[in-house]
This record gives C-alpha cells, sequence and structure tokens, in this order.
C-alpha cells in the first residue's frame, strides 16, 4: 500500500511539473509560439476578409462550422492518441534499412489503434445529435435566410442549396437522411478521417526518421499538419466534399488554423506531462 501512495504521488506531481526545458528546447519552443501567433493572425485575416468582401461574417460562419464538422473526427483522435498512448512502440523496436527506426518509440499501438477509435466513437456521438437535432436546424436556417442579407454570396438565399451543403458536412449525405441506414452511411468517412489522422501522423514520424530527426525534436509544418494530411486523403476531401468557392475557403481555414490548434494542444499536454515538448 505504501508503495502505491507513493508512486501516485511521483504521477501527481509529473502532472503539474513537466520536463524542464533546456536552451534548444526553449528555442524551438519560441518558433511553435511564433506558428501558433502566425496561424491565429491569418485566421482573423480571413475573417476580416469576409467582411469586407461580403459585407459581414454570415457566410464565414458557414466556413466555420463545415470546417469544424468535417475535420472533427480527426482533431479528436490526434488528441486521443497522445491521452491513450503509451505501452508497446508500433514498429516493435525494429529499424529501417538506413538503420534508423521505423517510426520511433513515441507511436505505439495503443495510441495507434485506440486513439482514432475513440476519436471517431466521440465524434459520432456528436454527429448523433446532428442527426437528432436535423430539422430544428433546418427550421433555424431557413429563419436565418428570410434576411436578405444572411448567406446571401454563397447561397444567393437560398436556403434550399444551404441546407443541401449543411446536409452533406454534418449528415454525410446530400439528401438530409437522418435515418439509421442514414447515419449507418456516415460511419465510413468519420472512421477514415479519424483512423487518416493517425496514419497521417506515422507518416511524420517515419519522415522523421527518415531525416535522422530525433524523436520529440521538431519537424516545422509537417509536425503540425502530417495528421491533416491524412484525415483529407482518407476521408476523400474530393470525393465527399463538393467543389465550390466556399470549400477553397474551408481548406484555407484547415491550412492556416491546424498548425496552431496542433501547438497548444501539444503545449497542454506538455504541461499535463503527457509530452516530453510543447509543440
Amino acid at each position: 500500500m505504501a508503495i502505491n501512495s507513493n508512486n501516485k504521488k511521483i504521477k501527481a506531481k509529473s502532472l503539474f511539473n513537466p520536463r524542464p526545458l533546456n536552451n534548444e528546447d526553449k528555442k524551438n519552443a519560441r518558433i511553435a509560439l511564433t506558428f501558433c501567433i502566425v496561424g491565429i493572425l491569418a485566421f482573423l485575416i480571413q475573417l476580416l476578409y469576409f467582411i469586407v468582401r461580403y459585407k459581414g461574417i454570415d457566410d464565414w460562419l458557414v466556413v466555420l462550422i463545415f470546417w469544424i464538422v468535417f475535420i472533427m473526427p480527426g482533431y479528436i483522435a490526434d488528441a486521443m492518441m497522445v491521452i491513450v498512448g503509451g505501452g508497446a512502440p508500433l514498429d516493435g523496436g525494429k529499424n529501417a534499412k538506413d538503420g534508423r527506426r521505423l517510426f520511433g518509440s513515441g507511436k505505439t499501438k495503443r495510441g495507434f489503434f485506440l486513439g482514432p477509435f475513440f476519436g471517431a466513437v466521440i465524434a459520432l456521438i456528436i454527429h448523433g445529435i446532428l442527426f437528432w437535432q436535423w430539422e430544428s436546424i433546418t427550421i433555424l436556417t431557413i429563419g436565418f435566410t428570410e434576411n436578405p442579407d444572411i448567406y446571401y454570396h454563397f447561397y444567393e438565399n437560398n436556403p434550399n442549396n444551404l441546407i443541401k451543403d449543411l446536409s452533406i458536412f454534418l449528415l454525410g449525405n446530400s439528401s438530409g437522411d437522418t435515418t439509421f441506414f442514414g447515419f449507418l452511411k456516415l460511419i465510413p468517412r468519420v472512421l477514415l478521417c479519424s483512423y487518416g489522422a493517425a496514419f497521417g501522423d506515422l507518416f511524420g514520424s517515419w519522415a522523421k526518421r527518415r531525416k535522422n530527426i530525433a524523436s520529440g525534436q521538431p519537424f516545422w509544418i509537417v509536425d503540425q499538419i502530417d495528421f491533416l494530411g491524412g484525415c483529407m486523403l482518407f476521408a476523400g476531401w474530393f470525393v465527399f466534399i463538393p467543389p465550390a468557392i466556399y470549400t477553397i475557403h474551408v481548406l484555407i481555414m484547415l491550412l492556416i488554423i491546424t498548425p496552431s490548434l496542433a501547438v497548444i494542444a501539444n503545449s497542454v499536454s506538455y504541461l499535463v506531462g503527457r509530452k516530453s515538448v510543447p509543440w
């Protein structure tokens, strides 16, 4: 009992006393902070563009909703891989032909398989709420579009066009199918997006090892968006999502804000002892 108590104290202490950073780490932390600030500023510039170009933020809010809902499984999976990770490494400690580890000790079986699974489950619960509230969402949308200045530039005040696109992102279909079978058809997209994040992250680790970058050392840009590339590739951005001017804005939003969110999430993970560095 005494040993268990001491272990608990040590674990609790590590949660609030992250590993001290050396001078090189502090330099990298400043670079990460710069990435974060630049991304947030770009996000605000895009908002300003909508305010000036489209005379308001209504169309920007549509883009924001589409961005959040589409990429949500990947974001959650990326966070869950850190939370539930640990244990045996995915590569089994094996080296590639260049003599370096395939992925490194940071990529574990538990994180790779369970992280995306829990990410998909949480995302599907949220989508289930959207299915359940779909009628209220359509009524609210129609009410908004009665104002001629709302969503005018993307949809020319046509609520049916807006509802169709909302259905694609929120329900995973363009017909507004809220039946159980409609929900089943959404599951592949959510699973692919979630596990796409894991494979994208894994590819980033593989690329770092080939570049002889040690685990925990930064590989700027790749570290921040590798999982995003996996999400978009696996979830079929150009298959599920119709080509339109607003989808270009969604893509821009994904690219400019994801690195900032990645730095923020990693910094939190560092502070609570789940990561050794805050980037």
